[in-house]
């Protein structure tokens, strides 16, 4: 019997999630890596369904915070 691709990729960005959020929060890239791994935990979680409007959106604002959170990470760049 083949494993279930979708658990497996859940159960990978669950433990990424609790190491990033255990070691790496002081960091810069932080908010960048913790909005990427929520964005990849909603495709994973509906990996095979669709998505209603509202978690569309959902998407779209994650994506926008990691726009914002890499943005923050060339202003950070430059300034320094």
């Amino acid at each position: 019997m083949e494993p279930d691709v979708t658990t497996a990729m859940a159960k990978r960005v669950e433990e990424l999630q609790r190491l990033a959020d255990s070691i790496a929060e002081h960091h810069p890239y932080w908010p960048a890596l913790h909005f990427t791994l929520q964005l990849l935990g909603r495709l994973v979680e509906k990996w095979h369904e669709d998505f209603t409007g509202e978690e569309k959106e959902e998407l779209l604002w994650l994506a926008e915070k990691i726009r914002e959170s890499i943005e923050k990470i060339q202003t950070e760049s430059a300034g320094g």
